[in-house]
């Protein structure tokens, strides 16, 4: 027993350490690839945000022209104060904005809220040459003043990294000033603090030689990573991947920067990865030795102790599956075998308790079917009372008040009856006229109703109950209450030749473009689904939505057609909403419902 319980722990406590940390680091790089590839994405985006400022200067036809005059013009001057201050303040962790007009020698700052100006001032010694590049990064270095005396001294450890771009007379390559735009570091720390831990891992963003343009070592920023892997990353021709080196992980993922093809690299020591996998293989070296110890002494136990009541415990058992439900299982022992004798007793006591329960349950049962009958006599009672109240307005020659009660009563018939069963298209539009019919005497005129109804498809069958929930939908949610121009459209014809199209039109309220987003992406998933999801989405939805959302309008209509129907809301231009339902009838398959 011993040997038998030892070398098969042994070989699987070796084989799910292997196994163990194989998958860890396999998972280990496949989330931190994706964390790194979002990463990728989310500062290719902030850095297109900030080419997109720098290129205000050439979408501002009035900051173009300015550059031909002298500061000394004031419109010229405040012109391009207001552009410096658009630029700076297009971006959060825009420092300032300096612009060089090399013609004249004028140099402009905005700097803490302020624009400096002066004239005479020559190109900052840094400033790049950018005559074969018109667009450049400069890597991270201490914020300068480029010449000017601000009001508050930076920090001389502040760092910032500098975009500059040449201002050219377009088409020509004349250059008619230089902008440069220092951005803070928290541009690049806002979205790497959220893609590695500072305690344990590392995170360097590269450009293409090897100039480390963030990392988590302040030390590095601004300098050229000497390491080792640096090479290997930079050798990789700019593609994403991993490697392992000195017991440490490598991910890189390449970023797409305006001037040039950047890189993020996560760094992760081996042993940060694996020490739940080590921490689990010590814990099972102890479990192993506490285990030999308990094996030695239960398998002697086990054979003096265990045995005799165990068979007690089966024959007990064999009269229960004999049939005899009430045998006695009581036992004063307070091991384990005593446990098995009280958990075999409750047992017995819930399946005895359940035998009950199932009785009184199928006696609930009848008494709620006999309530369900006695309940659907209401709805008879109702149609009874209506043409009943019908016929007496009628004999008190009140015709208006009988037309409307026999809209009604029409409307609970058409309702209450074969709701399962399709009807035809000219029935459905019969019952949503009882139902405006009603709602004229309630708004009056405040709504006019437009049909189009192609006579082709009149006697064409289509689910009961189809159209008149998303006219109804026009009064809960679109109708103006104080205009009278309210105006509801219905209509139908062939799509493709052999497709039944039916639109439902409203120049009401429009839905709030989140809720409408929301909506068509639900009617996106609905259409996902096969035969058979359709069927389980419609008994879990039919009951809370009333059989009259649009959802389950949706879910009736694909199962109606076995999936060939299309389903597609939108807002109108004008202001208004539009359903638009199209069904396979017959002739070539058709497609979806283009979605815009």
């Amino acid at each position: 027993m011993i040997l038998a319980a030892v070398i098969p722990t042994l070989i699987s406590m070796m084989i799910s350490y292997v196994m163990t940390t194989g998958s860890m680091k396999e998972r280990a790089v496949t989330e931190n690839q994706n964390l790194l590839y979002q990463g990728s994405l989310n500062l290719e985006n902030d850095l297109e945000e900030l080419d997109r400022s720098s290129l205000i200067v050439y979408s501002d036809p009035e900051f173009f022209r300015s550059l031909t005059y002298s500061q000394e013009d004031i419109r010229a001057s405040g012109r391009q104060s207001a552009t410096l201050q658009t630029i700076a303040q297009s971006v959060n962790d825009i420092m300032q904005v300096y612009l060089y007009i090399p013609s004249r020698q004028e140099s402009s700052l905005y700097a803490q809220g302020v624009v400096k100006k002066g004239t005479g001032y020559p190109l900052y010694k840094d400033t790049p040459d950018l005559e074969n590049q018109s667009l450049q990064f400069q890597t991270p270095h201490p914020i300068h003043t480029y010449g000017f005396q601000l009001s508050h001294s930076y920090q001389p450890e502040h760092k910032v990294f500098t975009l500059y771009r040449s201002i050219e007379r377009v088409p020509s390559t004349e250059q008619l000033g230089i902008l440069a735009i220092d951005v803070d570091l928290t541009f690049f720390s806002r979205i790497s603090s959220q893609l590695y831990q500072p305690d344990h891992e590392q995170l360097y963003i590269m450009n293409e030689d090897g100039m480390v343009l963030y990392s988590g070592n302040e030390s590095v920023i601004g300098s050229r990573a000497e390491q080792s892997w640096a090479g290997r990353v930079l050798d990789s021709g700019g593609g994403q991947g991993h490697f392992e080196m000195n017991k440490h992980i490598y991910l890189y993922e390449p970023i797409a920067a305006p001037s040039g093809s950047w890189t993020i690299v996560k760094e992760i020591p081996s042993s940060y990865l694996l020490q739940s996998a080590d921490k689990a293989a010590l814990i099972n070296i102890l479990l192993l030795a506490f285990s030999l110890i308990l094996i030695i002494g239960a398998s002697i136990w086990v054979s003096v102790y265990v045995t005799k009541p165990i068979r007690g415990l089966v024959g007990l058992m064999s009269q229960v599956r004999s049939g005899n439900m009430t045998v006695d299982v009581q036992s004063d022992r307070k091991d384990e075998i005593g446990i098995l004798h009280r958990r075999f007793s409750s047992m017995m006591d819930t399946i005895n308790n359940l035998i009950l329960r199932e009785y009184k349950l199928k006696l609930a049962n009848s008494n709620n079917q006999l309530r369900a009958l006695q309940a659907q006599v209401n709805p008879h009672f109702m149609n009874n009372a209506l043409q009943t109240i019908g016929t007496l307005a009628l004999e008190h020659n009140m015709k208006r008040i009988y037309s409307l009660i026999s809209a009604l009563a029409r409307m609970m018939r058409y309702s209450m009856y074969n709701t399962d069963k399709p009807v035809t298209l000219a029935t459905e539009l019969k019952h949503v006229e009882d139902y405006i019919e009603l709602q004229k005497e309630r708004f009056e005129n405040q709504f006019h109703i437009l049909y189009d109804v192609k006579d082709s498809t009149r006697e064409l069958l289509i689910p009961k109950m189809l159209i008149q929930p998303l006219v109804e939908n026009f009064f809960k949610h679109g109708m103006d209450p104080l205009s009278d121009q309210n105006v509801i459209g219905i209509r139908s014809g062939w799509h493709s030749g052999s497709a039944l199209e039916i639109t439902v039109e409203n120049n009401g309220r429009s839905m709030p473009e989140p809720a409408l987003m929301k909506l068509q992406d639900k009617l996106k998933e609905i259409e996902a689904l096969d035969i058979e999801q359709l069927e389980v989405f419609e008994e879990g939805t039919s009951d809370s939505e009333g059989g009259i959302g649009l959802l389950n309008t949706l879910t009736r209509l694909k199962l109606f057609y076995r999936g060939e129907a299309g389903f597609r809301v939108d807002n109108v231009a004008e202001g208004g909403f539009r359903v638009t339902m199209r069904m396979y009838t017959g002739g070539e398959r058709i497609e979806s419902i283009d979605r815009g």
